[in-house]
């Protein structure tokens, strides 16, 4: 025997055996981890919220006499239909409770389906297509519009249409959004796509994606980079349609593109990240409709008696690259097949009528459905000659005959192409009178062998700014440094030094050893590693070169790894300084050994500043520029000494062959070393060096500073 329900709204506490579920709730999958989270919580502590039922309606009296489980008579039958709640009520039987709290309403069964569906969207773990069919179902089944379903559940009018777009994904791209392998946003984009192929071949472009050099493996494309896919590749702008998108007879069945429902502007809340209107997102439909436009132009040519070629036989005219030019024809209303600025209808349309010739046309192999007018490379040809004849006669016409007239752009033909000639006339002048006289010089200097061509200071010079301009900042910079330029812009300051020096070649050695004295060098090629600069240096140096080496890299060594020294343990008292020995090194025994170009143990800076002077013929000296000893010291004639500061004799004849040292003549610097009776000097500013001199050739400076 059945209880009759509560016909007022109340609340009970009814058994759950007198609890029915609902056939119309559209959750039908249930978490079973989560389930039982509530199930534990519910047992603890309860059903904090009531669950909501009617009163078993009649229609449901026979489905429910019977225990599903059993399909026997059930011994207690419902009394009551689940409305919402049946999460709660599923956890309170796990939980094993009698009874749980309801609100018991009278409801008939259209406002049960929407209480259920509106219940069901509100759900935090509902997936995006379960949104999209709740609304889908809220809408047949209320009779709402988008914004009144947003309105209802609290969702935007752009948020609901987004959503009922997903149902129109096809199955695989409906899968690959419930797996969780591509994003709702994604996945928004493939379904506006109206074509189910081209739906699909988008979605195995974006699912096979791009290689992702961190995690070594391909990954689907990023929603911003499927979006480029997508609007690159699968919509059309309808600006560059070659057919009218008003007219709604040239196909059909899909009618005008402008008043179209698969047009962006139709459905702006669907495509707010499409800036343009007027985008066909039917790519099938817009080449259908091309083709329709086509095949109407191919026959209202042909009705004209015009040779067409379209389709395949188009495609084969097209040329390689980016070049828009046709094989084997021209182009009439191009500027870019025709001899002048103009296009080739300007200059020979006239003529094409009076000798009842037709235009060609041609399919354009870039834009499908787009017709070009063209003639044949010959029947071109014939015609520029035919309108260059008339404009000749025109010319050598008298006054009183009767020329042939001609039109401007017919006489720019003519002008444009004698300017050509002149110019290709000229160019080949320019360019035989120049190698002419490369061979005829050439073989003079094989033929005169008593005075052959030699290099004089202004072919040095010549050499040597062009290695200048060619000098990397820091290259110059580094010259700039030795040659105390000083200035801000150091390859305009080497240039400079370079068009002015006396010296050239020696500029030309220093620029060769700063340009390979690079530390990143290669040896592949048969590249020999600083090779200018061992040349150079190598001339400098000669058999001590590599002594040389040895013995900057020990100090540069020390330089930049300086040992620490050693306290001794039962020092009581600083021991008293060593005298120096007869070689200058302290201690006992004899002096220690140097290389006779660096006997004074030069620095990396003095080796720089030995090699500059020896690039002057002159043998490199030894520096002791630390401090300066007195010349009594060093077993020298009293008068100079270093650090002092001289003037360079005016007499260029104490010079004799030395020709290089005629540009120090009267100029005032420091003596920096000294070995036998060479004395090296200093010279600073822009046209500075080092060369050295012997004691009659230099005269010291009264009163001026070291």
């Amino acid at each position: 025997m059945r209880e009759r329900p509560v016909t007022t709204e109340t609340f009970a506490r009814l058994a759950l055996a007198l609890i029915e579920t609902s056939l119309t709730n559209p959750r039908k999958t249930f978490d079973a981890a989560k389930l039982q989270e509530l199930a534990d919580s519910i047992k603890a502590s309860g059903v904090h919220q009531p669950v909501l039922v009617r009163p078993l309606p009649g229609s449901r009296l026979e489905d429910t006499h019977l225990d599903p489980a059993t399909g026997k008579k059930r011994t207690v039958l419902p009394t009551h239909e689940l409305v919402a709640g049946e999460r709660r009520y599923r956890a309170s039987k796990l939980a094993g409770v009698a009874d749980i709290p309801a609100m018991i309403r009278e409801l008939t069964d259209d406002q049960v389906r929407e209480i259920q569906i509106v219940e069901n969207l509100q759900r935090d773990d509902l997936s995006e297509l379960e949104e999209a069919e709740g609304f889908q179902q809220l809408m047949q089944h209320s009779g709402l519009n988008a914004d009144q379903v947003g309105a209802k559940i609290g969702r935007s009018r752009a948020h609901v249409y987004a959503r009922l777009k997903l149902l129109d994904l096809g199955s695989d791209a409906r899968a690959a959004l419930s797996a969780g392998k591509i994003e709702a946003s994604t996945a928004l984009l493939v379904a506006r796509i109206p074509d189910s192929k081209l739906q699909a071949k988008a979605l195995k472009e974006i699912l096979d994606g791009e290689h992702d050099y961190q995690e070594g493996k391909r990954v689907p494309l990023s929603h911003r980079k499927a979006l480029k896919l997508v609007q690159d590749n699968y919509m059309l702008k309808l600006s560059s349609a070659t057919f009218s998108i008003i007219a709604a007879d040239l196909v059909p069945a899909a009618g005008a593109c402008d008043v179209c429902p698969k047009r962006t502007g139709a459905a702006p809340d669907l495509f707010s990240d499409v800036k343009n209107a007027d985008v066909c997102t039917d790519p099938s439909c817009f080449h259908k409709k091309e083709e329709a436009h086509a095949a109407a132009q191919v026959a209202a040519a042909e009705a004209k008696g015009l040779t067409v070629i379209a389709g395949k036989e188009a495609q084969e005219l097209r040329t390689a690259g980016y070049n828009e030019k046709l094989k084997g024809y021209r182009r009439l209303d191009s500027a870019e097949d025709s001899p002048t600025d103009k296009p080739l209808r300007k200059i020979i349309g006239a003529q094409m009528k009076v000798d009842g010739i037709k235009p060609v046309l041609i399919e354009d192999p870039r834009n499908k459905g787009e017709f070009l007018e063209c003639l044949a490379n010959e029947t071109v040809l014939k015609l520029l000659k035919t309108v260059e004849a008339q404009a000749a006669a025109a010319s050598q016409a008298s006054a009183g005959d009767k020329a042939p007239k001609v039109s401007a752009e017919v006489q720019k033909l003519v002008s444009d192409k004698k300017a050509k000639a002149e110019a290709k006339a000229k160019q080949q002048y320019e360019r035989e009178w120049r190698a002419t006289l490369v061979k005829d010089a050439w073989q003079s200097m094989l033929m005169d062998g008593d005075a052959p061509a030699t290099f004089n200071t202004e072919l040095h010079r010549y050499l040597v700014v062009r290695a200048a301009r060619n000098l990397s900042t820091d290259d110059a910079a580094a010259i700039c440094q030795l040659l105390d330029l000083g200035k801000v812009s150091p390859v305009s300051a080497v240039t400079d030094y370079a068009r002015e020096t006396l010296d050239p070649d020696t500029l030309h050695l220093l620029i060769i050893m700063q340009e390979a004295s690079d530390t990143e060098t290669h040896t592949y090629g048969g590249r020999v590693p600083n090779e200018g600069l061992m040349l150079v240096a190598g001339n400098v140096f000669g058999a001590q070169l590599e002594q040389v080496i040895t013995e900057i890299k020990g100090e540069v060594k020390a330089k930049i790894w300086p040992k620490v020294a050693k306290t001794a343990k039962n020092a009581t008292a600083p021991a008293a300084p060593q005298e120096e020995g007869a070689g200058g090194a302290k201690g006992k025994g004899p002096a220690a050994k140097k290389s006779p170009a660096r006997a004074a143990k030069l620095t990396a800076e003095e080796a720089t500043q030995g090699i500059a002077a020896a690039m002057q013929g002159i043998e490199p000296v030894a520096s002791a520029k630390a401090v300066a000893p007195q010349p009594s010291q060093l077993g020298l004639a009293v008068g100079f000494a270093i650090g002092q500061v001289v003037q360079v004799t005016t007499d260029s004849s104490k010079f004799g062959a030395r020709l290089a040292m005629h540009k120090w003549c009267g100029k005032k610097g420091t003596i920096t070393a000294h070995i036998g009776k060479a004395w090296d000097v200093t010279f600073k500013g822009r046209s500075g060096g080092v060369a050295s001199f012997d004691e009659d050739e230099i005269s010291l400076v009264e009163g001026a500073a070291a």
